[in-house]
């Protein structure tokens, strides 16, 4: 049978139509050959989550978003999500499917998170659904320690500059003023003595300088009497030595005989030898001595009452009697 020319532009335009119709549900991620268990899920916000995306285990794709539902009867309203679940995997009811960015440039996802228990799930059940916290929420988590320590040494700074504020009041920035003009004229009177100095020591330069044969002239010659000095002192040292060596032993010698004589002096006056052991042992020449003491004594005191008895006195070239 021979086919028209019309009856085979249908048929290429047809099969056109379901292979762009395959295509485009292929790159929306939907299987159309294949429509695996469905399952709805509840959600109060879905983040963002759209058609056809992946629905994953551990990573790998198992499925895809079917479709999503505004509850809009209910309030609060939600919203319903059905997905299907190609691979033949059991899980429980209690399984939980999770929103969640897996990146920063994809968009949300629902990866399940399986529970094995005996109640198994069956196409068109209801899961649990939860929202993940979102790649940017972990990492303002881990910033939120960092951002408070931020805050309080922001806070601190600025109580610092507070009270360096306070305290440059305008009464503390002119005693600041005043100490800073009397430093510079501490400062002027430093370097004016600084230059004074300069110039006493240059002076001071100029004169060792003009004197400087006469000064090495005294050094010379005090370093020729101090050596002179110190011949003097070794050799009056070794005389000093010799005169300790030759006359040490007779000086020692005649201390002996005079330590001797004293001993044989003093034994000769307790027992009554000679005029001071006789004066020492014989009472009768003690008392006649002690008598004649007393007789001087008394003389003398008369001398010094009645001096006219024993002396003439002439007034005016005439003799006085002398009184009796």
């Amino acid at each position: 049978m021979k086919l028209s020319k019309e009856f085979k532009i249908g048929i290429i335009t047809i099969l056109t139509l379901v292979g762009f119709f395959i295509l485009f549900n292929f790159l929306k991620g939907q299987n159309i050959f294949s429509s695996g268990r469905l399952f709805t899920v509840k959600y109060e916000n879905v983040n963002g989550l759209a058609p056809s995306k992946p629905v994953s285990v551990n990573g790998l794709r198992v499925g895809q978003v079917k479709e999503i539902k505004i509850i809009d009867t209910a309030k609060p309203i939600y919203f319903e999500v059905v997905i299907s679940v190609e691979k033949d995997i059991e899980f429980s009811k209690k399984t939980v499917a999770e929103i969640y960015e897996p990146g920063i440039m994809s968009g949300p996802e629902i990866r399940l998170v399986l529970d094995y228990s005996t109640d198994i799930a069956k196409s068109g059940d209801y899961l649990t659904g939860r929202i993940a916290g979102g790649l940017f929420d972990g990492i303002t988590k881990q910033l939120s320690p960092t951002q408070a320590k931020l805050d309080s040494v922001l806070l601190s700074v600025n109580q610092t500059l507070g009270g360096v504020n306070n305290i440059l009041d305008p009464s503390t920035q002119r005693d600041i003023k005043l100490m800073l003009r009397n430093l510079n004229h501490t400062i002027d009177s430093f370097d004016k003595t600084a230059q004074s100095l300069t110039a006493t020591s240059n002076s001071a330069n100029r004169l060792i300088a003009s004197n400087e044969k006469t000064l090495t002239s005294t050094l010379n010659n005090a370093n020729a009497t101090l050596a002179s000095t110190k011949t003097t002192i070794d050799k009056f040292g070794k005389t000093a030595d010799k005169i300790n060596e030759l006359q040490l032993d007779q000086i020692v010698k005649n201390f002996e005989n005079s330590s001797k004589n004293l001993n044989t002096l003093l034994e000769d006056i307790n027992n009554g030898k000679g005029s001071l052991g006789k004066l020492a042992k014989d009472e009768g020449i003690a008392n006649e001595l002690e008598a004649t003491i007393k007789n001087m004594n008394a003389l003398v005191e008369d001398l010094k009452k009645n001096p006219s008895r024993y002396v003439n006195i002439s007034v005016f070239g005439k003799k006085q009697p002398v009184q009796q």
